[in-house]
Protein backbone atom coordinates (compact mmCIF):
# COMPACT_ATOMS: atom_id res chain seq x y z
CA UNK A 1 0.00 0.00 0.00
CA UNK A 2 2.83 2.33 0.96
CA UNK A 3 3.86 1.75 -2.79
CA UNK A 4 0.75 3.68 -4.61
CA UNK A 5 1.06 6.25 -1.82
CA UNK A 6 4.05 7.14 -3.28
CA UNK A 7 3.43 7.04 -6.48
CA UNK A 8 0.16 9.38 -5.84
CA UNK A 9 2.08 11.84 -4.24
CA UNK A 10 4.90 11.81 -6.90
CA UNK A 11 2.57 12.24 -9.46
CA UNK A 12 0.81 15.01 -7.34
CA UNK A 13 4.88 16.92 -6.95
CA UNK A 14 4.89 15.90 -10.61
CA UNK A 15 1.62 18.04 -11.69
CA UNK A 16 2.95 20.94 -9.23
CA UNK A 17 6.48 21.22 -10.80
CA UNK A 18 5.32 20.92 -14.34
CA UNK A 19 2.65 23.57 -13.35
CA UNK A 20 5.83 26.43 -12.57
CA UNK A 21 7.61 25.48 -15.80
CA UNK A 22 5.12 25.44 -18.14
CA UNK A 23 3.13 28.61 -16.69
CA UNK A 24 6.05 31.13 -17.88
CA UNK A 25 5.46 29.57 -21.97
CA UNK A 26 1.66 30.75 -21.91
CA UNK A 27 1.94 33.84 -20.66
CA UNK A 28 -0.77 35.79 -22.49
CA UNK A 29 -1.80 38.51 -20.37
CA UNK A 30 -4.55 37.17 -17.92
CA UNK A 31 -4.15 34.72 -15.25
CA UNK A 32 -6.81 32.93 -15.88
CA UNK A 33 -6.29 31.98 -19.37
CA UNK A 34 -2.69 31.02 -18.45
CA UNK A 35 -3.65 29.27 -15.77
CA UNK A 36 -6.33 26.80 -17.81
CA UNK A 37 -3.50 26.53 -20.51
CA UNK A 38 -1.04 25.06 -18.06
CA UNK A 39 -3.36 22.54 -16.36
CA UNK A 40 -4.64 21.05 -19.33
CA UNK A 41 -0.99 20.73 -20.77
CA UNK A 42 0.02 18.80 -17.68
CA UNK A 43 -3.35 16.60 -18.29
CA UNK A 44 -2.42 15.75 -21.64
CA UNK A 45 1.03 14.79 -20.44
CA UNK A 46 0.03 12.69 -17.64
CA UNK A 47 -3.06 11.25 -19.94
CA UNK A 48 -0.29 10.66 -22.65
CA UNK A 49 1.29 8.77 -19.38
CA UNK A 50 -1.34 6.57 -18.15
CA UNK A 51 -2.23 5.53 -21.62
CA UNK A 52 1.72 4.31 -22.04
CA UNK A 53 1.37 2.74 -19.13
CA UNK A 54 -1.98 0.59 -19.74
CA UNK A 55 -0.67 -0.51 -22.70
CA UNK A 56 2.15 -1.98 -21.53
CA UNK A 57 0.12 -3.51 -18.51
CA UNK A 58 -2.28 -5.43 -21.56
CA UNK A 59 1.03 -6.50 -23.42
CA UNK A 60 1.98 -7.85 -20.04
CA UNK A 61 -1.54 -9.58 -19.34
CA UNK A 62 -1.13 -10.97 -22.55
CA UNK A 63 2.46 -12.72 -22.30
CA UNK A 64 3.87 -11.14 -24.78
CA UNK A 65 6.46 -8.78 -22.90
CA UNK A 66 7.86 -11.71 -21.14
CA UNK A 67 8.00 -14.45 -23.81
CA UNK A 68 9.72 -12.14 -26.56
CA UNK A 69 6.86 -11.94 -28.67
CA UNK A 70 6.56 -8.78 -30.84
Amino acid sequence: MSRYISIFFLVIFSSVLMFFLFAPLFDGGDAGETAVYTTSMIIIVLLSMIITILIYLIQLVKGSIGRGKK
